[in-house]
Order: structure tokens, then C-alpha cells, then sequence
């Protein structure tokens, strides 16, 4: 995916979403345990300058 959540102190790279239910995502980021979305967060996608 390439965006980012952040989590505690640190912004964490989105790996991988799948679904969990109707209304419910997880969540899988590199150096974290999933995290299951039941709610709206902000998720940030890094501007590429060219």
C-alpha cells in the first residue's frame, strides 16, 4: 500500500489491508503487530516530488 498510520510516536507503513467483517479492516505494517480498524483513522501517503 505504501501509506502510513500513525501509531503511538511513530508512523508505521501500511503492508497489507484486508477486510474483517462488514465494517471492520486490519491492518498489517513491517515491525508492528496488525492493528484492526473499526473506526475512521487519518492515514498519510507520502507526496513523491518528481
Amino acid at each position: 500500500m505504501g501509506d502510513f498510520l500513525l501509531l503511538g510516536d511513530q508512523y508505521q507503513r501500511i503492508q497489507d489491508m484486508r477486510t474483517a467483517g462488514t465494517s471492520a479492516r486490519v491492518l498489517h505494517f513491517a515491525g508492528h503487530p496488525p492493528l484492526v480498524l473499526r473506526t475512521g483513522r487519518s492515514v498519510f501517503r507520502p507526496i513523491a516530488y518528481r
